[in-house]
C-alpha cells in the first residue's frame, strides 16, 4: 500500500538501548503500515519490542534508548525530523496513546479529571467549565461510575481498572487521527472490555481514526483488527490480513501463539505452550531468532538469517523454509 494512503508508515525502524556491553537493539528493522481508518494489531510475547515500537513513534523512548535508524511517517510528515515542540503539539492531539501502566502514567498529585481536562484546554482551547463538562462526558462513555464525582479523585483513590479507563478517556479526548493502544483492556472485566472495544470501533467509524492495537489477546485481535503484525525478538515474523492469519498461520511462532489459546471444546489434559523464552538481546543469535524454540527447526536454521518474504498478496513471513 502506498505511503500516502497510510496514517502511519514505519520503514526499517531500529531502536537501541545503550548498555555497558554496547548498543542493544530492542526493535530491529521493523516495517509497519496503518492505513487510514483501519485497526492494525501488533502481537507477540512480552519483551518482543511492541511497546518500544510505540514509544519510538511518539519520540518517548527512555533516555538510555534512541531511534538509531529508519523512517516514521505520520501522513506526509517524518516524525524523526520534528523537534520536541512540534512533537508535543501532536501528542495527545492528532496522535494519542493509551499506556500499558496507568499508575505510572497519571500524575499522582493531581485529580484525574483535571489531567484529562488539561488535554482539552491545551489542544482544543476549551475554557475551564467546558473542559470539565467534556471530561465528565468522556468518563461516562468509558464506563466510569459516578463520573462527576470521580472528576476530583486522585489516581491512588481509583482501582487499576478505573485508572485504565481514565487513560482511555484521555487518549480519546481530542478524537485523534492515530490512536496507539498498548494493552488497553488490561485489568478490565469482560463487560467493560467489550464497551471499550466498541468505543474504539466507534472512533474509527465516526472520525476515521487509525488504531494500532498492541495486545496479547488474540480474541480481541480476531474481533477488531483488519490486519495483524506478529513480532518476535524485535522483528516482524509474520504479517497478514486477520482472516488469513487465523485461517492459515504460516510462521511456527504464530502457529504456537494460536495453539496456546484455550478452547472450550479442547480435550487435552495440558494447555499447549511454546517452550523456552524470548532470547536475551545481549546474546544475539547468528541465524533465525526463533530457532531454539521452534518445533520445525532444521540444522541450517541456526546459521541462516531469514528475510521477510511475501507468500501472497499482503501475507509476509520471516522463515527460511516457508515458500
Amino acid at each position: 500500500m502506498e505511503a500516502r494512503q497510510n496514517t502511519l508508515t514505519i520503514t526499517g525502524l531500529r531502536t537501541e538501548f545503550l548498555t555497558p556491553e554496547g548498543p542493544l537493539a530492542a526493535v530491529d528493522g521493523v516495517d509497519l503500515a496503518i492505513p487510514r481508518g483501519s485497526i492494525v494489531g501488533l502481537v507477540g510475547e512480552s519483551g518482543c519490542g511492541k511497546s518500544v515500537t510505540a514509544l519510538s513513534v511518539l519520540g518517548l523512548v527512555p533516555p538510555a534508548g534512541r531511534v538509531a535508524a529508519g523512517e516514521i511517517r505520520f501522513g506526509e510528515t517524518d516524525l524523526r525530523t520534528l523537534g520536541e515542540g512540534a512533537l508535543r503539539k501532536l501528542r495527545g492531539n492528532r496522535i494519542a496513546m493509551i499506556f500499558q501502566d496507568p499508575m505510572t502514567s497519571l500524575n499522582p498529585v493531581y485529580p484525574v479529571g483535571r489531567q484529562v481536562a488539561e488535554v482539552l484546554r491545551l489542544h482544543r482551547r476549551l475554557d475551564r467549565w467546558a473542559a470539565k463538562a467534556r471530561t465528565v462526558e468522556l468518563f461516562q462513555q468509558v464506563g466510569i461510575p459516578d463520573p462527576a464525582a470521580r472528576y476530583d479523585a486522585y489516581p491512588r483513590q481509583l482501582s487499576g481498572g478505573l485508572r485504565q479507563r481514565v487513560m482511555i478517556a484521555m487518549a480519546m479526548a481530542c478524537e485523534p487521527e492515530l490512536l496507539i493502544a498498548d494493552e488497553p483492556t488490561t485489568a478490565l472485566d469482560v463487560t467493560i472490555q467489550a464497551q471499550i472495544l466498541r468505543l474504539m470501533g466507534d472512533l474509527r467509524r465516526d472520525h476515521g481514526t487509525a488504531i494500532l492495537l498492541i495486545t496479547h489477546n488474540m480474541g480481541v485481535v480476531a474481533q477488531l483488527c483488519d490486519y495483524v503484525y506478529v513480532m518476535y525478538a524485535g522483528q516482524i515474523v509474520e504479517a497478514a490480513e486477520t482472516f488469513a492469519l487465523f485461517r492459515a498461520p504460516r510462521h511456527p511462532y504464530t502457529q504456537g501463539l494460536l495453539k496456546a489459546i484455550p478452547s472450550l471444546e479442547g480435550t487435552a489434559d495440558r494447555l499447549y505452550t511454546i517452550r523456552g523464552s524470548v532470547p536475551d538481546p545481549r546474546c544475539p543469535l547468528p541465524g533465525c531468532r526463533f530457532c531454539p524454540r521452534c518445533d520445525q527447526s532444521r540444522q541450517d536454521c541456526a546459521r541462516q538469517v531469514p528475510d521477510l518474504r511475501a507468500l501472497a498478496a499482503g501475507h509476509w513471513v520471516r522463515c527460511c523454509h516457508i515458500s
